[in-house]
């Protein structure tokens, strides 16, 4: 019991002894209002159940926290009070006639067997209920490869999802990477407009834009990211990221703009830096 309820309670029964002395007598019967109030915030609680066992009677309190008792004898009685959600509260009270009494509850944590709560990133939660979940990395998936790699990329190239493709190439300049967010086989309208070479994604960490694709007249073959962000994604370490997302072209373009007709990457870090911007 709290120092306040105990307070509180012992105030009653001193007042209830002065009153009637140690002992209750039958007296005439009075009507008895109340209201239950939340001792946290005072707003009124619905659904308590307000009883006198002594006398066998019981009320309900409705919308406004409010109760009647329509005929309680005049003197001290027990009141009790029940509710899932708060500590039950039991105490002796004075009944006057013409007094209202105010009844302030304690709420209580409710404990549910069986239930979980699972909390979830909003991005993979968009993911699931767009019919996408497999276009989604989470957490999980990228803990399973930090004792394996060191490098995003190769993440991405382990658990890459269905619509993610990338297309590496080694040569005198080094490695080389294009990422697109589609595996699907071009149309041939977009074999004339972009060539059959890859069709490089937008990236985007912690909301930063890091790689945007060429115009389509720049597009000669495949399209290599830029040796800043190549170099970006195979140091970044795997251990410090949050999640990654591929969107198709459809929501990219939604999203981005014509940045992201061919699609898009998001990775989001464990903990943010705008290190690279570029546009």
């Amino acid at each position: 019991m709290t120092a306040r309820r105990q307070t509180w309670w012992t105030a009653l029964t001193a007042a209830c002894v002065v009153m009637c002395g140690s002992a209750t007598e039958a007296q005439a019967q009075v009507r008895v209002e109340g209201e239950v109030l939340d001792g946290s915030n005072g707003m009124p609680v619905q659904g308590v159940i307000v009883q006198f066992p002594d006398l066998g009677i019981a009320a309900l309190t409705d919308s406004m926290g409010y109760f009647v008792f329509t005929a309680v004898p005049n003197g001290c009685q027990v009141i009790q009070t029940y509710h899932f959600a708060y500590d039950a509260l039991q105490a002796q009270t004075p009944i006057v006639l013409g007094e209202i009494l105010a009844l302030n509850l304690t709420p209580r944590p409710i404990s549910l067997a069986g239930v979980a709560v699972d909390v979830r990133p909003r991005e993979e939660i968009e993911a699931l209920t767009s019919g996408r979940g497999s276009d989604y990395i989470g957490r999980e998936s990228i803990e399973e490869m930090e004792s394996r790699t060191s490098r995003l990329m190769e993440v991405m190239r382990a658990k890459a999802p269905p619509r993610l493709q990338i297309r590496q190439q080694n040569g005198n300049g080094g490695m080389s990477f294009c990422i697109q967010s589609s595996r699907r086989s071009p149309s041939i309208q977009e074999i004339r407009d972009l060539g059959n070479g890859c069709r490089p994604s937008l990236l985007v960490m912690d909301g930063v834009i890091i790689y945007a694709p060429p115009s389509t007249s720049d597009f000669v073959g495949d399209v290599p990211l830029p040796a800043d962000v190549s170099a970006m994604l195979l140091n970044q370490r795997p251990d410090e990221i949050e999640s990654i997302r591929i969107l198709t072209s459809s929501d990219a373009f939604f999203r981005y703009g014509d940045a992201g007709r061919l699609g898009a990457v998001e990775i989001i870090t464990r903990r943010p830096s705008n290190k690279i911007r570029r546009r």
